[in-house]
């Protein structure tokens, strides 16, 4: 049997959707939306945090950087003052100090005033430097006054005494020639050549040992 309602929508209850659904659907309904706002407050704070963060991390590798410059300019400065530092030691090594030399020098010669050992002069001073290792050979020509061979054996074994004399290699023995010259009082002397050669301020470097020839 076919029934016809012709009551208006509204007044039409078989067709309204019933309380329950409507009210299951409102709660799924503020569910999700309680889950999309509870998932934008949590990504946004954690993506807040995280951009706090690195933009933390981003200043101090910044900071880092600019001090790892700095040191790095402290290390290049101070690898040049080393190297400077030992330029002057090794220039300070290689040098002599000849006016201690000539002090000393001067020291003998004089004797303390004592003119008994010996009575000494010389005419000139002549000095040769060896480049490589700073070698030097000094050639000093003079006269000790008197008839005695023993005096310049004297002025030998003063200057064999001196504290330069540490840096003498080699010296020429005590010896000389009668000489007699009317214008000095008295004008008896030995006149004589000594030279000194002083030990080098410069290491020489290893020769390198020829290779081992290959049998053929």
């Amino acid at each position: 049997m076919i029934r016809i309602n012709l009551l208006p929508a509204d007044y039409r209850r078989g067709n309204r959707i019933p309380p329950k659904v409507l009210a299951t659907a409102f709660g799924s309904a503020l569910a999700v939306a309680a889950s999309i706002g509870w998932f934008g407050i949590v990504y946004f704070g954690e993506l807040g945090q995280l951009e706090r963060t690195d933009v933390a991390i981003s200043e101090e590798l910044a900071q880092k950087s600019v001090k790892g410059a700095y040191y790095d300019k402290l290390e290049v400065n101070r690898q040049d003052y080393s190297a400077r530092v030992q330029t002057i030691q090794d220039i300070g090594k290689s040098r002599r100090a000849w006016s201690k030399f000539m002090d000393e020098m001067v020291d003998v010669v004089n004797s303390s005033g004592e003119s008994e050992r010996h009575l000494a002069w010389f005419s000139s001073l002549t000095v040769k430097t060896d480049k490589k290792n700073r070698a030097a050979t000094i050639t000093l020509p003079g006269a000790v006054v008197g008839t005695e061979m023993a005096k310049v054996a004297n002025l030998h074994e003063d200057i064999q005494r001196a504290p330069f004399f540490a840096d003498v290699a080699s010296k020429t023995a005590p010896g000389g020639k009668y000489a007699f010259d009317k214008d000095r009082v008295p004008g008896d002397s030995f006149v004589y050549q000594l030279q000194m050669q002083l030990k080098p301020m410069v290491a020489e470097a290893p020769k390198k040992k020829p290779a081992p020839k290959t049998p053929k």
